[in-house]
């Protein structure tokens, strides 16, 4: 615990001036954090392979830095968006190792790319967003404030189990007890940092995105159960791997970025291609 702590309030103070910061000093962060979160991934998944683990890794930073620039939402990006699944089946197609396991190691390899990557490309566009860093720090305490209420109503009141076969120790009670948890921190969120949010909307949005913050947590642990692992990397002490720490926060970001362009119409403005 004390591991924990430590390394919560050195990497803390650094996330959240990068956030403030914007531009590419804080996209450079969201990079170097999506680059690790690909690679323990794919060493999760692709694990007597180094060369496809980096290879992936390297692939899933190029749409990363194409999401995040707004370069996939143009004609061009549709295309190379298409013909991500192909190049993924042909590298495997050429590189079959053990062929009763390579269908699900080309499965897993795509599917990383959008989730270790994308989706937490998806979410750091939040930062593009009128009021970004306010965007981003709610999508941070609904993850997290989902995941604390949750341990506490779970552990003082929880009966009912929620999903034993992919997490014994979640109940209905700790995941009831925390979507109120986060919708309560949305508020206070709104009121000291922002964003400025209509408060029927966020009534709507906050559990939504409690809910999916809850359904990122589930789907990594399932993950891990498949490839029978207890952390996906040892990079933060106390805390495992970095897709440990935002398994939640990339499912909570893409639900908050969808409302708030689609239903809110909030604007975007990119950032610009590093080069």
């Amino acid at each position: 615990m004390a591991a924990r702590i430590i390394s919560a309030l050195i990497a803390l103070p650094i996330v959240l001036y990068l956030v403030h910061l914007g531009g590419w000093g804080f996209g450079g962060l969201v990079l170097f954090v999506g680059l690790v979160c690909l690679y323990e991934f794919m060493g999760m998944t692709q694990k007597q392979d180094g060369l496809t683990r980096v290879l992936m890794t390297g692939l899933g930073g190029a749409l990363m830095l194409g999401i995040m620039t707004g370069k996939m939402a143009s004609l061009p990006g549709m295309v190379v968006f298409t013909a991500l699944p192909i190049v993924v089946v042909v590298y495997f197609l050429f590189r079959t190792g053990d062929m009763q396991t390579v269908g699900a190691r080309a499965s897993f390899a795509f599917t990383g790319l959008f989730w270790a990557g994308g989706l937490l490309a998806v979410t750091a566009s939040l930062r593009s967003l009128p009021g970004g860093d306010g965007w981003l720090i709610l999508a941070c305490v609904l993850a997290w404030g989902s995941d604390t209420g949750g341990y506490f109503a779970g552990r003082f009141l929880g009966k009912h189990k929620l999903y034993p076969k992919v997490s014994p120790k979640k109940t209905w009670e700790g995941s009831i007890g925390g979507v109120i948890a986060a919708t309560g921190g949305a508020f206070i969120c709104r009121e000291v940092l922002g964003p400025q949010v209509d408060t029927t909307h966020l009534l709507i949005m906050a559990p939504l995105a409690a809910v999916f913050g809850q359904i990122g947590d589930l789907a990594e642990s399932m993950l891990k159960r498949t490839v029978n692992v207890k952390d996906s990397g040892t990079i933060m002490p106390g805390h495992g791997g970095l897709f440990d720490r935002v398994d939640a926060l990339i499912f909570v970001g893409p639900t908050l970025f969808a409302y708030a362009t689609l239903v809110l119409g909030q604007p975007l403005q990119w950032l610009p291609f590093p080069w």
